[in-house]
């Protein structure tokens, strides 16, 4: 953790602490801490009504208060986690090491294929917490005989999930693939008990639609791992790890709670079919933010608390406007940030790179720009490095009018990669007052 010291704490509350968000410099990103916390309940609850694991990724904010949140302070719930950098699990360690201390199960997977040079820290991370709670995910039969070795050497435990491939074709290995028996055979040979199972990453589930879409997804990503099940050998006595989920199939889960989804039964036998031998769990990791690209899956209900929509977005950018272009031919307005900060990833449901939540600045905001509505209201319509262009979607004469000095709120087309640029969050809580007052600074973790 030296090579990447972060912000302290202290100073940072001394300076935003008590603070109106009117008053903190911009480009600032602002996470309302009462939607966060609904958010955290409602995936936990999900997954012990039906009585399956939880495993969350810290990958969406990188914050140790956040995590904190996504596993409950409950010391009967487990506190399993899942990082996309080593210097995650480096900064989750103390925690972990807190909650083992006091006899809860907690343990750390560090969830993309292993690359040689990374070994050597998650040795010395796996060192200091109990034996086999730092797990890995390989998908070649040739990484992971060159990752054992070197774990060998160091005598300590580490865990080993293969990754299976169900369509997203990223990272993983299919379960037709002639390489897979081969895979498994080699790591039960040489690790026995620290198999843990098997894991899938449903990725492509953003492309989905439909509450159906996303329940189709999720079921499909059981069946996988089922069909991975099946190359295990007999050698291996041990209960296997299960472990599906992206935000839309995930938080889809709710929905097989409920017997309006045409899914709902097909699910239950699946899982129910799973859960006689494996342990089956769920992860996900954008769910407490949410952002555009998840509104735009439609994977759940919008209706109610914690809803999939954009009023049940987490996340804001806090930028002000710079500059008014009323006399060009669609009005447009220059804010005090851009692809750095934003990002420039695309959402298929608009043509932008954040919407404009109108609950700043521009006094008089009747339009918010709504895909599924009328289409009338401000976007970032176009993003630089350092620059981003608010464009006035809609008829001129509807135009909510930007001044200069002017503060808007922006939720991001996707709320992982808009934190990178930022050093800390300020947080707010709806719940406290109007949500506009900075109730604590969570510092993001930085480096790989």
């Amino acid at each position: 953790m030296a090579l990447y010291p972060l912000a302290p704490h202290a100073p940072l509350l001394t300076q935003f602490l008590h603070k109106n968000t009117n008053d903190v410099p911009t480009p600032a990103i602002i996470l309302d801490r009462a939607l966060i916390k609904r958010h955290c309940e409602a995936m936990l609850r999900v997954c012990s009504d039906l009585g399956v694991g939880f495993r969350a990724h810290v990958k969406s904010h990188k914050t140790l208060e956040l995590s904190k949140l996504q596993v409950s302070a409950a010391p009967s719930q487990p506190a399993n986690f899942i990082v996309s950098t080593v210097m995650g699990g480096e900064q989750l360690a103390d925690y972990v090491r807190e909650c083992q201390g006091v006899g809860r199960e907690s343990s750390i997977l560090y969830g993309v294929p292993v690359s040689p040079s990374a070994v050597p820290r998650l040795v010395d991370l796996a060192r200091t917490l109990a034996p086999g709670s730092v797990n890995v995910i390989v998908d070649n039969r040739d990484a992971f005989v060159a990752f054992h070795d070197k774990v060998k050497e160091s005598g300590v435990q580490i865990g080993v999930f293969v990754k299976i491939d169900t369509g997203y074709h990223r990272a993983g290995i299919t379960t037709s693939s002639p390489r897979l028996p081969a895979l498994v055979e080699t790591i039960v040979e040489r690790v026995g008990a620290e198999f843990r199972g098997f894991y899938s990453h449903f990725g492509h589930s953003y492309a989905g639609n439909s509450e159906d879409n996303a329940a189709e997804g999720l079921i499909e990503e059981l069946v996988g791992l089922e069909a991975a099940c099946r190359v295990v050998p007999a050698s291996y006595t041990g209960k296997l790890v299960l472990s599906v989920g992206a935000t839309p199939t995930a938080t889809a889960a709710q929905n097989m709670l409920s017997s309006g989804s045409p899914r709902v039964k097909e699910f239950q036998e699946v899982l129910g079919r799973l859960k006689e031998k494996h342990v089956v769990e769920l992860h996900a990791g954008v769910y407490p933010l949410l952002d555009c690209q998840q509104v735009a899956t439609h994977a759940r209900p919008a209706a109610g608390i914690g809803g999939l929509s954009k009023e049940n977005i987490a996340i804001r950018m806090l930028m002000e406007v710079t500059s008014v272009y009323d006399e060009r031919a669609k009005p447009e307005a220059l804010v005090s940030a851009g692809s750095l900060a934003m990002g420039r990833e695309p959402c298929k449901s608009y043509p932008g790179w954040g919407i404009v939540t109108g609950a700043m600045g521009n006094s008089g905001t009747g339009s918010v720009y709504d895909e599924s509505g009328d289409k009338t209201g401000w976007i970032v319509g176009r993003i630089s490095q350092e620059h981003g262009i608010l464009t006035w979607e809609g008829e001129r004469e509807k135009m909510n009018p930007l001044a200069i000095g002017d503060r808007v709120t922006i939720w991001p087309n996707h709320a992982c990669v808009a934190g990178a640029g930022f050093g800390w969050y300020l947080v707010v809580d709806s719940d406290e007052g109007k949500g506009d007052v900075v109730v604590d600074v969570w510092v993001r973790w930085r480096g790989w």
